[in-house]
């Protein structure tokens, strides 16, 4: 079962993490996840891997996309969710004619990891078709994972920083990255007079950065007595 807070140690150097820190707060997220259920997240994966390097949070998820290719759209969610859909329109023959018929499924991979630098946690992340290795452009990932509110931001290096390109610390394959420059300074602002437990911090994060690229925490994840609420992290 996921820890709460008060059995959480505070971080040493907010708002920096140390490779333990940040290896409890990705154990402590997974609890959570696990607690809630797979399927209320709507990803069709999440782990946490160990690595010399450290630790690495795992999430995938599945865009399956409708005719009017909005990321927002109906089709969104696991790969559980559609084959749901489908059933549900099997049943019902109006459906078929009234909902956009999907063309296409895109998959996303997160991976979260610490910089080493910074000593922040870093968002890698690839687009790309279904099955398919080579991850797809730019272009494409502000159609599909970036909200248009968040379009001009990232463009800009906002309050998380851009969207950069790089290869993986890990793998070594090639993926995009959201910079880290502006993480100190943005959860300074966030949570600067709080006492900051690892988990809280990594789900403080995820809300900032996550939901600039698509990967939105649900309300199921948090409650009152588990989760305090930061003014602007989600």
């Amino acid at each position: 079962m996921a820890s709460s807070p008060s059995n959480q140690q505070t971080l040493s150097g907010f708002p920096l993490l140390t490779a333990e820190e940040f290896d409890a707060a990705c154990c402590a997220f997974l609890d959570r996840v696990h607690v809630v259920g797979d399927a209320a997240v709507g990803w069709s994966s999440i782990q946490v891997h160990q690595r010399a390097t450290g630790s690495i949070l795992r999430i995938s998820r599945y865009i399956g996309l409708d005719s009017s290719s909005h990321p927002d759209g109906p089709w969104q969610g696991s790969r559980m969710d559609q084959e749901s859909q489908w059933e549900a329109l099997e049943d019902d023959p109006e459906a078929l004619i009234r909902t956009p018929v999907p063309v296409a499924c895109l998959q996303v991979l997160y991976d979260v990891l610490l910089s080493p630098t910074y000593q922040v946690p870093v968002l890698y992340f690839q687009l790309r078709e279904d099955n398919q290795p080579a991850p797809l452009e730019i272009d494409t990932v502000y159609q599909y994972l970036v909200p248009d509110q968040y379009k001009k931001e990232l463009r800009n290096v906002g309050i998380m920083g851009g969207i950069s390109f790089g290869y993986h610390p890990d793998s070594g394959t090639p993926a995009f990255f959201v910079h880290p420059c502006q993480t100190t300074d943005a959860m300074r602002r966030i949570a600067e007079q709080q006492c900051v437990t690892p988990e809280a911090y990594l789900i403080i994060w995820l809300g900032l950065v996550g939901n600039r690229l698509g990967l939105q925490l649900p309300k199921e994840l948090f409650t009152t007595e588990s989760m305090p609420k930061f003014q602007g992290a989600m």
